[in-house]
């Protein structure tokens, strides 16, 4: 029994020898943040939620923040990457950017305009156009997931 208990050990003593360690959640150094972004945007909806379930309250007001994030540009683009012989397109490339930048309380300049960009291409085909759209728009989320999960590690430095 303990010979199977120790075998059964082996292949995880690598792991527990380099550090390896579950992410977790980070924490951010402010209570308070003002989220400053175009109203359709989703990647701020999607920043308010995550804040908001780590316990950070958004004041509507600048004013009343310990920081203000400005999302200033959210952008998704689709490029055609592929052509078939017959001149249709086979695979596209979506392209997700989103620009931000983070003040403190006294406007001072916390983290400088920087963007996140990413990119992903996928297959496209004309037969299965109902199921191609909702694979870019999920593609699209993942995109946006990606750079708000970005964004929130920043913050938690």
């Amino acid at each position: 029994m303990k010979r199977r208990v120790f075998l059964a050990l082996i292949p995880a003593l690598p792991l527990a020898g380099c550090g390896f360690h579950l992410r977790g959640s980070n924490a951010i150094p402010y209570r308070s943040i003002h989220v400053d972004a175009p109203r359709d945007s989703g990647a701020a909806r999607q920043l308010a939620s995550v804040l908001r379930s780590r316990g950070i309250s958004l004041p509507e007001n600048a004013r009343d923040a310990d920081a203000v994030l400005k999302l200033f540009e959210e952008k998704k683009t689709r490029s055609i990457l592929s052509l078939s012989g017959g001149g249709r397109v086979r695979e596209y490339r979506l392209n997700y950017s989103l620009s931000y930048s983070l003040a403190g309380k006294d406007g001072s300049e916390i983290f400088p305009a920087a963007t996140i960009a990413s990119s992903r291409d996928f297959t496209y085909d004309d037969n299965q156009y109902l199921a191609k759209t909702a694979e870019e728009s999920f593609l699209y989320r993942d995109l946006q997931d990606d750079a708000v999960q970005q964004i929130l590690r920043r913050l938690a430095k």
